[in-house]
Formats: C-alpha cells, sequence, structure tokens
C-alpha cells in the first residue's frame, strides 16, 4: 500500500468490507450500551500508543486515521464518514492503538469502551461478524505499511534487532524498521541524544525503550498478562494449531480458559508463508493469517491470551494442576492442554552456529526475504515448509537453490508443490546432496555443497526446514514421555496409567493433563490434523471436569 494515498470508502465490493457502513437498526443496537460524544475539528478521538481505546461510530462529520492530526490529506491512512464505524484487531486483543483518530471537522459519534465492543461481537451474530471482518481487513492494510506502528531502529544484523522484529512480526503488531545509518533516522537519534551503540530503540507512542528484552516489550504492549496466581478451568500451553484450537472450543463451551505461548500464536505453522492444502481455503493462506484469525476467534469467545509466557514446571494431582511460569508466577488449572509442538532441528557442520544469528533462518516470511532480497540463497529440506519457503523467496532472491539429501523431491513433499518448484526459472533443485560448510565473515555468505552436486555456492541466507524436536522438557519429570521426549497419550500408556477408569485418547499418565498436536506421540504432522486434536481435547476435558 502506497504511504502516500488515503484509503476512503468507495463502493467496490473490496472496501465495503473494510470499511462498511452501518444500518439504522445496527446503530440502534450499539446504541443501547453506547453513548454519544463530540469532538471539534482535529480532536483525537484516540492517538498512537494509547490503551483501552474505544470504538466510534460517526453520526455526523468524519475521522480519519493517521500518525498526528496535522498530516496532509494525502498521509491519511484510511477516512471514515457517515455510519462508518472506527478500529482494528487491537480492539479485540486489549493492545495499544498503532495509530491515532482524529476528527474531521465537527463530528458526532457513538462511542462503546472495548470491553461493551466485545460484548457485541460475542452476542450479535450478524453485526459481530460485519466488524470483526472489517478489523481483519484493516490490520492487514496496517502490516502492509512501511511507516506506521511502533518504529524498530536497528542493525539488520544486530540479533537484537532481528529477535524484535520477529516477535513483533509473528505477533502481528504494526511496526516498521529503520537502520540506524538512514539520514533521517540518523537525525531523529541525535534529536534523542541517542547512537547507533544504544539501538536496537523502540518508539511506541510517545515512550522511547532503548535495548527492551522482549518481556519489557510484551508488557508495554499489552500481550503479556500480569498473572500472579490464578485459576482458570482450562490452561492451553502452546498457541500453534492445536492450541489455538483448543482456546476456541474451550471458551467457546464456557470454560474461563488461558492460553500461553513462549513466543508468538502459529507454532511452526506460522512461519509457513502459504498453506494450499488446509481444507476451506483453496486459494491458500499464509500461517501468520491461519493464526491470527484463530486467536482473534479464541479472544471473541473470552479466551485470555498471555504471550511471552514461559511454563519451567507442571505439578498436577487429582483435584487440580499448577503451572509455575519462568518469571515465578503460577497458575492453577483445573485441566490442562499440551500443546507446545516442536523446535527446530539445527545442522551438526562447521560454521552453523557462528552464523545462526547472522544469516541462517528457520522461516521464511517477508522479514527474512527484506534481509536477502537480490541475493543467491540456500534452503535445505524436502518437507512441505522447505517448498513452501522456496516458492515464496524465489519471488524476491536472484537464485534459491533446494538442497535435498534423498534422491527424489516428493518423497516427503506433496506432489502439487513439488511440481510447482520443479517449474520456477530461479530455482536449482540438487538432490543427492548435502551442506557440510558455512562460510563468511560477520554473516553468512557462501555453502559448501557435497554428494552429486560438489560446490561452493554464494549464500546470503541459509534456510533450513529439517524437522523438529518436542518441547517438553518441563513435562519429562512428571508426564510419561517416549524416548525422543514425545508425550505418551491414551492407551499407549501401559502401566504408566494407574488410575481406576481407563484414560481418555488425549490424556496423559497426568488426569486431567491432556497432549495434542506435534508433542504428541504418534500425531499426523499436519495443520488440520492439529486442529482436530486440540478440538477433541476440549472434549474430553469437559468429560473430566464433570467427574
Amino acid at each position: 500500500m502506497p504511504d502516500t494515498a488515503p484509503l476512503e470508502p468507495a463502493e467496490s465490493p473490496t472496501d465495503s468490507l473494510t470499511f462498511p457502513r452501518l444500518s439504522d437498526a445496527e446503530i440502534d443496537i450499539l446504541r443501547m450500551v453506547g453513548e454519544e460524544m463530540t469532538f471539534a475539528d482535529r480532536e483525537s478521538l484516540w492517538k498512537p500508543g494509547e490503551p483501552d481505546y474505544c470504538f466510534f461510530v460517526i453520526l455526523e462529520g468524519g475521522a480519519f486515521i493517521a500518525d498526528a492530526p496535522n498530516v496532509a490529506e494525502t498521509e491519511r491512512i484510511a477516512y471514515h464518514g457517515e455510519r462508518a464505524f472506527t478500529g482494528d484487531v487491537d480492539m479485540m486483543t486489549g493492545r495499544p492503538a498503532p495509530v491515532g483518530c482524529y476528527s474531521d471537522g465537527n463530528t458526532r459519534t457513538l462511542r462503546l469502551s472495548a470491553e461493551e465492543l466485545r460484548e457485541i461481537v460475542r452476542v450479535e451474530q450478524n453485526l459481530g461478524g460485519k466488524i470483526l471482518g472489517a478489523f481483519i481487513r484493516r490490520r492487514e492494510i496496517l502490516l502492509q505499511s512501511e511507516s506506521h506502528g511502533i518504529l524498530i531502529v536497528g542493525s539488520r544484523f544486530d540479533p537484537e534487532t532481528i529477535a524484535l522484529r520477529e516477535f513483533l512480526g509473528r505477533n502481528r503488531v504494526v511496526h516498521y524498521w529503520r537502520q540506524p545509518e538512514d539520514s533521517e533516522t540518523a537525525a531523529l537519534m541525535h534529536g534523542f541524544g541517542l547512537e547507533a551503540k544504544d539501538t536496537p530503540m523502540v518508539l511506541l507512542g510517545d515512550e522511547r525503550l532503548t535495548h527492551p528484552s522482549i518481556a519489557d516489550l510484551a508488557d508495554k504492549l499489552g500481550v503479556r498478562l500480569q498473572t500472579g496466581t490464578t485459576k482458570y478451568d482450562l490452561v492451553i500451553i502452546g498457541a500453534g494449531p492445536a492450541g489455538l484450537a483448543a482456546a476456541v472450543y474451550g471458551a467457546s463451551e464456557g470454560l474461563q480458559t488461558l492460553l500461553l505461548d513462549r513466543s508468538a500464536p502459529g507454532g511452526q505453522a506460522s512461519w509457513s508463508s502459504r498453506i494450499e492444502n488446509y481444507m476451506g481455503f483453496p486459494e491458500g493462506l499464509t500461517g501468520s493469517d491461519l493464526a491470527a484469525r484463530g486467536l482473534i476467534q479464541a479472544q471473541k469467545f473470552g479466551a485470555e491470551i498471555s504471550i511471552p509466557a514461559d511454563v519451567t514446571h507442571l505439578d498436577g494431582c487429582k483435584t487440580g494442576h499448577r503451572l509455575t511460569l519462568e518469571n515465578g508466577d503460577t497458575i492453577d488449572a483445573r485441566a490442562i492442554v499440551v500443546a507446545t509442538g516442536a523446535k527446530y532441528q539445527k545442522l551438526d557442520i562447521p560454521g552453523f552456529a557462528q552464523f545462526e544469528q547472522a544469516g541462517v533462518y528457520y522461516a521464511a516470511t517477508r522479514m527474512e526475504a527484506d534481509f536477502c532480497s537480490d541475493d543467491e540463497i540456500v534452503v535445505v529440506g524436502a518437507g512441505n515448509s522447505a517448498g513452501q519457503a522456496t516458492v515464496f523467496l524465489s519471488q524476491f532472491c536472484k537464485k534459491v537453490r533446494l538442497v535435498v539429501r534423498g534422491n527424489k523431491l516428493n518423497t516427503a513433499m506433496s506432489d502439487y508443490l513439488s511440481y510447482r518448484v520443479e517449474q520456477i526459472p530461479n530455482v536449482e533443485i540438487h538432490l543427492s546432496t548435502e551442506v557440510t560448510c558455512l562460510q563468511g565473515g560477520d554473516r553468512v555468505e557462501r555453502a559448501v555443497l557435497e554428494g552429486a552436486t560438489n560446490a561452493t555456492v554464494p549464500c546470503a541466507g541459509f534456510f533450513v526446514f529439517i524437522g523438529a524436536t518436542p518441547n517438553t522438557a518441563f513435562l519429562r519429570d512428571c508426564i510419561e514421555v517416549d524416548d525422543k521426549g514425545f508425550v505418551i497419550t491414551g492407551d499407549a500408556l501401559g502401566d504408566a496409567w494407574t488410575e481406576s477408569r481407563l484414560p481418555f485418547y488425549l490424556e496423559t499418565s497426568c488426569p486431567g493433563v491432556f497432549a495434542a498436536g506435534d508433542c504428541r506421540v504418534g500425531s499426523v504432522k499436519r495443520v488440520a490434523s492439529s486442529v482436530g486434536e486440540g478440538s477433541m481435547a476440549v472434549t474430553f476435558v469437559h468429560r473430566v471436569l464433570a467427574m
């Protein structure tokens, strides 16, 4: 989206979904809980970075979305006329406003608090659907912008900067990035009395953070709950497809539900640039989109979300369970679903550890593509993740070399995807080949290939998709796992199950604790399967809680 072109409601079908106008009947529904407010010209309805900002229906006049009230019309992000409404998905998540909203002339509005709006969305199916649909589309517009939201200043090679960008990107926080050596950015830093050594720096509204930790930034953004000791009906550990599905079904069926994740929603699926074999989405969707929609859906039904929240210990008993978080907080739960997924495997080759924060990637999103645009890169792996990454990165990179240890591409990769990879002109496929070394200076520059291909090739980015191991280390002293760390459930528990009743299919050796998705023994490593297991786990939770 060009930053210089304002987006205004129009008569096209797309714009009518992004900027819909409300009927008299819909406004009357909102009027039952809202209150009228008037604003003078260019008065703020809310400012960038403002927490707990409200939802407004424009009754007379207008309002525009921008970073400041005095911007030129060409710098406005969007405009809301009469019968339109303001807001985007952060109205549901409770995060601070990424941009501001200002009145255009004398304006009369109907105001609802965020909590009042969330109740409307939960109760009024048609009106709630219209509002949520607009919110989702508006967030996509903001995420495509390059000069709105939170500003991150830091070097493209700085591990701290990369980690912050990754956290914000995976959590779909509107932000943009500038390098300290850019002239405009250097002038901004000089105005603050800062130097390159003070980066990464984050500007959030009027607040400036230097070298913030991810936890500090999460607290400022309101994406992490200050839990203390709290009790829930259901706590879900892990916000991948299985965990998100469990949160949606648990919250929608009346359970007081908390979803925890150590980094971001979506799990491994969130790294996928395009999922085309998930039923109901024939055009495909990104893993990030799937995760974002699942998260909003869970919050719509009242699930609480806390990210980052790293669980370090679980104490289980027949009457309840207690989780301990890395920061020392404890959470009590009547039932638990473990959906911690798996972590990426690494290559044991010279240079890999050296460049792990300087050119080695485990995902292929627009952020990684920006780092190696117009360069030659190497992708390692033979599954769907490697194929999807290759297709996506080929749009940005000069050449993509896909290195596969086996002698066929479609052994682990879906046929439709392997065929597509083979047709891309700037993709080279190296079968029966391995990468044996990475070389470079401050960052990776070359990869050594051995096997059917023996060569040292340019490599500005090294993308690894070679499988994963389960994230279950914190469970292994209290729940039965196999020799690889995968959680054992149901009939496979054997003598590890000591209760008089039979275990439920997804139940672990600790009664009332269930496992779903990639962390479980025998699970099918597909998004649809994980979603199914997460949903099924909630059915078993209800049965246990009814005992």
